[in-house]
């Protein structure tokens, strides 16, 4: 929406102004929006590390008796890719009799 303001604002006042000056205009415009295409790209690449997509931690005790299923970690979706950055610390004990136990990541 702002990038279709922009080319609808520029158009209008380059539309008012004799060849010359217009192709001024237009020769700093297009530089200033350079530089700063330029400044999000290198920060895009370079800027603050993300931090992880998923964060567990700190879960408590999880028991599952009779062939349940216990988690204190995280359990994705199956998937044939991992969801993003997943970051799992300090889980609590999960203990399970007859099924399955989980204080990590798991996907499935």
């Amino acid at each position: 929406m702002w990038t279709g303001l922009g080319v609808a604002v520029l158009a209008g006042v380059l539309s008012f102004l004799s060849w010359d000056r217009a192709g001024q205009v237009a020769g700093v415009v297009s530089a200033v929006v350079s530089v700063a295409a330029l400044g999000v790209g290198v920060y895009g690449a370079l800027g603050p590390a993300r931090v992880p997509d998923v964060q567990v931690s700190g879960t408590g005790r999880a028991v599952s008796r009779g062939g349940g299923e216990a988690n204190t970690g995280f359990v994705a979706p199956s998937s044939p890719t991992a969801p993003g950055t997943v970051s799992v610390s300090d889980t609590g004990d999960a203990e399970a009799d007859g099924g399955s136990a989980n204080t990590g990541f798991r996907q499935g």
